[in-house]
């Protein structure tokens, strides 16, 4: 978007097609009528698997938008020296812990989870005020509370669908699956759930109806319109995906399949990512009205693809990590990413602010004012900027070709299988550090079908180096058993049975192996704790009785 011209309309931004399009949420719009009556369609056209591209583009960007209003000018990174600094020394500190200890880190991963929502619902809460600013529609003190508790009690049902015991609904901005790290749940009782979840629910619904009655004593529907839009947005974000799911309805529409979770939210993601650098552009054109549009989403790019990958090499599994990507560092690195970026969104975006409320409240004296900040002089050393323009060339370079081999080299060649494409990808993701257990996984199998044991034993020594999980020892104590090493079986499934207790073919297969090396007492009693944990199964009972 260009900057906004002296012409524009003061009730608008840029105009009313653009911010109708990324501020209010028109875009997201667009794409959520195509998954509602087109579904198929648009997950051919854009698979899940390819919307890291399109993430690279939009979310990375919004993330370069915060660093560049704190750490670009002099002023600002004096005026926010706790959160620049500390703040961020603070959470570098928790997120390097993290990397080798599960439970710090899960609990990082956690606060990023759980406060992602609020952190989308109060953007949404300060973008409906710009525009009722912006239109002169008073809003008084019950009215702006009121409109404040909307959104407080849309997000309330989302923190309760992730934290309640045994629900499935929650709004997780990021899969778990094939992660080491977990979500720790509060565990709100079922009791309370339910009334808490009915209560937030009817409240919410009370109040979005007394702002909508409210303000229209206060301004036209013309002059509500795009705060409302925006209230209407958040409904759709977050109160009707999770109702939904808590109620089991509307699960055959592609927003509301529980099953394609992460795959709704990262178009959600998306759109706050535009409605960021929306508002966010046009307040860095106020502060240095010559520079152009594409000089400044540049700079975003590079800054936002910094933070994110600057962590993603250093703290790989070759490097001084000891998780791959896909395996718990990139959730990691986004839960770092994301609660940095919550701390210092908190403290600079305040329209209570002069200076905020003078450039996004009032157009007419925002243009020629300046944001208060001293351009000239305020550069970052050069140093540092070609550091960070390294970095987020690294991380953008990294992530086209990482997800292009992964999309075309590793998912659509395994079924049916091509071993000499997987190889390559194997070989390619390494080298740019997004190596995946799955695929030597996938690989050893390969190669134990074929007979290879040697070939099987080491893409399973790299698969656990990645990522130490049951499955992968159990193949092992396979490959090792057929081998005729059944002590080294053994280990490899003691290892899988570490991990995982109630492994049943963990568990039968070591009770054979026992049963090979004379140890039939051992293998007895192996045996009956697969019998206990799957008694329906007649093989484990006739597998006893020939003991």
């Amino acid at each position: 978007m260009a900057a906004p011209s002296s012409a524009a309309s003061s009730r608008w931004l840029y105009g009313p097609g653009p911010d109708l399009l990324f501020g209010c949420g028109g875009a997201y719009a667009l794409i959520f009528l195509a998954m509602v009556f087109a579904g198929d369609l648009v997950q051919d056209l854009a698979p899940h698997g390819l919307l890291p591209l399109a993430i690279l583009v939009t979310s990375i960007p919004h993330y370069g938008a915060t660093l560049l209003r704190v750490y670009e000018q002099r002023a600002d990174r004096r005026a926010y020296q706790l959160f620049a600094v500390w703040a961020t020394l603070a959470i570098t500190a928790w997120f390097v812990v993290g990397v080798y200890d599960l439970g710090v880190g899960s609990w990082l991963v956690t606060l990023y989870l759980t406060w992602s929502p609020w952190h989308y619902s109060g953007q949404n809460y300060g973008i409906a005020l710009l525009f009722l600013g912006r239109r002169g529609v008073a809003v008084d003190a019950t009215t702006k509370r009121l409109l404040y508790a909307s959104f407080l009690l849309s997000y309330a049902i989302v923190f309760l669908g992730t934290h309640a015991v045994g629900q499935t609904a929650a709004y997780a901005p990021a899969s778990l699956e094939g992660a080491t790290y977990r979500l720790v749940r509060l565990g709100i009782p079922d009791a309370l759930f339910a009334s808490g979840g009915l209560l937030a629910t009817g409240a919410y619904v009370a109040c979005v109806g007394a702002v909508v009655a409210r303000l229209r004593r206060r301004g036209s529907w013309r002059d509500l319109g795009p705060a409302l839009s925006i209230v209407a947005l958040q409904a759709f974000w977050f109160s009707i995906p999770v109702l939904a799911r808590m109620s089991g309805v509307l699960g055959e529409l592609t927003p509301f399949d529980p099953s394609l979770g992460e795959y709704t939210f990262l178009w959600i993601a998306m759109g706050h990512a535009i409605q960021y650098l929306w508002v966010t552009r046009y307040y860095a054109s106020t502060a240095n009205p010559t520079e152009r549009a594409g000089t400044y989403y540049g700079k975003t790019l590079l800054a936002g693809g910094a933070i994110w990958g600057a962590p993603m090499i250093l703290f790989g599994p070759d490097l001084l990590g000891v998780r791959a990507v896909d395996a718990g560092l990139a959730l990691l690195v986004a839960a770092g990413v994301n609660v940095h970026h919550f701390v210092l969104d908190g403290a600079i975006w305040k329209l209570r602010d002069g200076r905020i409320a003078r450039v996004l409240l009032r157009a007419q004296e925002s243009r020629g004012a300046g944001a208060g900040t001293d351009v000239e002089g305020a550069s970052i050393p050069r140093a540092v900027r070609a550091a960070v323009a390294v970095a987020g060339i690294a991380y953008a370079v990294t992530t086209v070709a990482g997800t292009l081999e992964f999309e075309f080299g590793v998912r659509r060649a395994t079924e049916p299988l091509d071993a000499e494409r997987l190889r390559t990808a194997a070989s390619r993701l390494r080298w740019i550090g997004r190596d995946h257990p799955d695929l030597h996984y996938n690989l050893a199998m390969h190669a134990f079908r074929e007979g290879d044991a040697d070939k099987a034993r080491h893409e399973l020594a790299r698969s656990l180096d990645l990522r130490e999980n049951a499955l992968s020892w159990l193949a092992l104590g396979l490959v090792e058993r057929r081998a005729g090493r059944p002590r080294k079986a053994l280990a490899a499934y003691d290892a899988a049975l570490a991990i995982d207790p109630r492994s049943v073919p963990a568990l039968v297969q070591s009770a054979r192996t026992l049963e090979e090396l004379g140890e039939v007492d051992a293998a007895r009693a192996r045996l009956e704790r697969a019998a206990a944990l799957e008694p329906e199964r007649e093989d484990l009972r006739r597998a006893l009785e020939d003991l």
